[in-house]
């Protein structure tokens, strides 16, 4: 298969996701932007929330995304979907810091 024709299917497996991805991207950027320009880096502390929901949201999403997939989680036998599930739980819990931390910066830092 070419190139061309591996960014077709791509490109054809994502489209159905694109508000999601545009949505997400707002709800990443949003918090990030408004939080540096208060002065915040990663470096900064977070709180408590930052601490764990993140971890939460990887947890759940264990058990939530077969339900989004409209599957079940009895249907993931092999390791590659066990490396699939973990892998996405894993960047759902990356993606929930990014989005919890600056939000609890700007809620605990001093004014």
């Amino acid at each position: 298969m070419t190139l061309t024709g591996i960014l077709t299917v791509l490109w054809y497996s994502a489209l159905p996701w694109l508000w999601l991805i545009a949505l997400m991207l707002v709800i990443f950027l949003v918090p990030q932007i408004i939080a540096r320009m208060k002065g915040y880096g990663f470096g900064s502390t977070g709180g408590l929330g930052s601490k764990i929901l993140p971890p939460i949201v990887a947890i759940a999403s264990l058990f939530l995304l077969p339900i989004h997939t409209q599957s079940t989680l009895a249907y993931v036998n092999t390791w590659v979907d066990w490396m699939n599930l973990i892998g996405a739980s894993i960047g759902l819990g990356i993606y929930a810091w990014l989005v919890f931390h600056p939000i609890c910066y700007l809620r605990n830092r001093k004014a």
